[in-house]
């Protein structure tokens, strides 16, 4: 036998109540998601879900009041997507520098993929990164840098114009 206690609060009250129920050896039960039988005066529960094989652009989710997870299209936030960003910096070299420049950067998601294919060299692989653009029309900033002694040291600052997702460069997929 088993004394099981179930425990009740109902939200903001103070006041709790107690349930007791006795469990009998091999009585089964279900809790939730779970199954649950008695073994020598000891609960056992188990969840038991189906296999689960979600396509390509899917993702495995747990959903409220589900107890098994289910397949649904991954949604890509919009801030996960590859942009451009700005952000404002103080670029310091060799002990000149200047506050508040705006910078652009790139950041954010690519699609991927590999997948295993029948003939040689039997995974297929495509792979995206996040890349820049250089504006073309004016690909560089030049910036005065004021230094202590009062000297100005120039530098070269590129200037993204847009990003986008695009072949990987330079990896070894292999």
């Amino acid at each position: 036998m088993l004394n099981m206690e179930a425990m009740t609060v109902k939200a903001g009250e103070a006041t709790q109540s107690l349930v007791t129920r006795m469990i009998v050896a091999g009585q089964r039960w279900q809790e939730n998601c779970s199954h649950c039988h008695c073994v020598n005066g000891m609960k056992i529960c188990q969840t038991s879900c189906p296999t689960l094989h979600c396509l390509q652009d899917e993702v495995k989710v747990y959903e409220p009041h589900r107890c098994c997870p289910v397949c649904r299209k991954e949604i890509v936030e919009q801030a996960d997507i590859c942009r451009r960003y700005t952000e404002v910096r103080n670029i310091t070299q060799a002990g000149c520098s200047l506050k508040d420049v705006p910078v652009n950067y790139c950041s954010g998601r690519c699609p991927s993929i590999a997948t295993v294919i029948s003939q040689e060299p039997y995974i297929n692989t495509d792979c995206q990164c996040c890349s820049y653009q250089l504006d073309p029309a004016s690909p560089v900033h030049f910036l005065q840098l004021p230094c202590p002694g009062g000297g100005i040291l120039p530098v070269v600052l590129p200037v993204i114009h847009s990003c986008k997702c695009s072949a990987c460069q330079g990896e070894d997929l292999s």
